[in-house]
């Protein structure tokens, strides 16, 4: 049977009559059964669902709906009953594999929760023929807390038709009635999120782990400076609930970045800070950075798991189940001093500092340099970050120590960052042609990095199970034997790359923008 369908946004409550008003006499409305669902919108926490114009609903407890703002496709699954459930918690089907490849391994937020009432109705003619089947669906915002008394607000709604073939007439004819009546086509669920948000006081899109900041090139270097560091602030506030709640490893991931970013950018401009200023905040910032990063440190080796268990054979699986099992275990111990870390006196009154100082005094205690115009600081602080970064590069050789690409790594993304920093005051096409060719450098510069530290602390590991005789022990020991071999044969192989990597950052193109730009 060839169908059409269509939907109209309703913008408030209204009755099937009033819609179906102008319906001719011959036919006659039939309303079948009506239903009422609460309803809960689900995103992560930097809106990737969203972002890929994705929307995610938990009916009930368990039933959970994907589809996009247009309503073309719809799966429906049942998923696990939890308030913030992570998309490896959802079976291997459709749905599991959609979020996977869209969400990673951010949790699934609550946004809002409504309630929806749906009117199922046919369309009969005289011969008691179906003509026409629909759905009227209107929603209303439930309060946030049981004990609110405010009267649920209306969110519209959508009416649905379904046409059938032969019976053209009937639905040209009430969808001409509804066109008289204002009402527009379309899907109405995003618009239904919106104005939910609306209603709770929240912005949709309020965060993204993407750094990005308008900057105005004659404005001074101090004004740029306090504009960055306000945002990246802001981010590490936004994401401290997160890492206290442990809802996911990105909310600390996240948290770190801006902290480096913080530091990176207080570190660029020292000639325009009082130096009392800057030792003070410097020291306050490296020692978070401290404190948070063996949280995160094993957070990297838990998300590797599924990686190292495809280096090892079977017969070693058994060894590296129980190492894991261990580093959960001392992540849970970690976790704990972290939490401790964060809600003590001393962290909230460095963050109090900081931000009373960026809001109140950097602008007015800054040193003359500050007043410099900031593109001009800029392009004399990438340049000669780029200097560096091509000077300590053609160095290096096959022979050279594993701290030397170390110490180019860390150039390479303080470069980043100042590329990052200052986006907004060069051409976009030619940054992003940069940006994406220093990020190569970066993934073959990290990747050594990684395996370096990995091998480091997964040694270490193996010689305390060293002194340990227990079965269990030999165990993990062998396993961890077997993984130190293959990332050192990985890791060979990643040296083996950075010449070609290097040589691709340093074209004669790429060479020729950079002296284009910052000159």
């Amino acid at each position: 049977m060839n169908e059409n369908r269509l939907a109209y946004i309703l913008p408030g409550p209204v009755e099937l009559a009033s819609l179906l008003s102008g319906l001719p006499e011959k036919y006659h409305i039939r309303e079948c059964d009506i239903s009422v669902e609460t309803i809960c919108y689900l995103d992560t926490f930097d809106w990737r669902l969203y972002n890929k114009e994705l929307l995610c609903l938990r009916i009930g407890k368990t039933t959970f709906v994907l589809t996009n703002f247009a309503g073309e496709f719809r799966l429906q699954e049942e998923g696990p009953a939890l308030e913030k459930p992570l998309p490896l918690h959802f079976s291997c089907g459709a749905m599991g594999e959609k979020l996977i490849s869209v969400a990673g391994i951010r949790a699934l937020l609550p946004l809002a929760q409504i309630t929806r009432k749906s009117q199922c109705f046919q369309i009969m003619n005289q011969d008691q023929k179906i003509v026409l089947s629909g759905s009227l669906e209107l929603s209303q915002l439930v309060p946030t807390h049981e004990e609110d008394a405010c009267p649920p607000v209306s969110l519209g709604g959508s009416l649905r038709l379904l046409g059938v073939r032969g019976y053209d007439k009937i639905l040209a004819k009430i969808t001409k009635g509804l066109k008289l009546q204002g009402l527009e086509p379309g899907y109405s669920e995003e618009r239904t999120l919106q104005l939910a948000l609306t209603e709770l006081g929240k912005d949709s899109l309020h965060y993204s782990s993407q750094f990005s900041i308008i900057l105005d090139p004659a404005e001074s270097v101090i004004l740029a400076a306090q504009s960055i560091f306000l945002q990246l602030f802001r981010g590490m506030e936004q994401n401290l609930f997160g890492i206290l709640e442990d809802i996911d490893t990105e909310f600390l991931h996240d948290f770190r970045v801006a902290l480096r970013r913080t530091r990176s950018l207080l570190g660029s401009i020292k000639k325009v800070i009082y130096p009392d200023d800057m030792a003070r905040f410097q020291q306050g910032l490296k020692e978070i950075g401290t404190f948070t990063g063996p949280v995160r440190d094993l957070d990297v080796y838990l998300l590797a798991r599924k990686d190292y268990q495809s280096m090892l054979p079977e017969g070693l699986q058994e060894g590296l189940t129980l190492f894991f099992q261990g580093l959960a275990r001392q992540r849970a111990k970690e976790l704990q001093r972290l939490r401790k870390a964060l809600q003590s006196r001393k962290f909230q009154s460095f963050m109090s500092q900081w931000q009373e100082y960026l809001e109140n005094s950097i602008l007015s205690s800054s040193l003359a340099a500050g007043q410099k115009p900031c593109k001009e600081v800029a392009s004399k602080a990438i340049r000669k970050r780029l200097r560096s970064i091509l000077e300590s590069g053609v160095q290096i050789g096959p022979q050279s120590p594993d701290t030397e690409l170390h110490c180019l790594r860390i150039q390479a993304k303080k470069l980043r960052y100042l590329l990052e920093f200052y986006r907004s005051l060069f051409p976009e096409t030619e940054m992003d042609i940069l940006v994406k060719s220093l990020k190569k450098l970066q993934d073959n510069l990290g990747n050594f990095n990684d395996l370096s530290v990995q091998q480091k602390m997964l040694g270490q590991y193996q010689n305390a199970l060293a002194l340990k005789e227990h079965k269990n022990a030999i165990k993990v020991a062998a396993a961890l034997g077997g993984l130190i071999t293959h990332l050192h044969e990985e890791q060979i192989d990643v040296r083996n790359k950075f010449e070609q990597t290097f040589e691709q950052f340093t074209t004669v193109e790429n060479s020729k923008l950079f002296k284009l730009l910052f000159q």
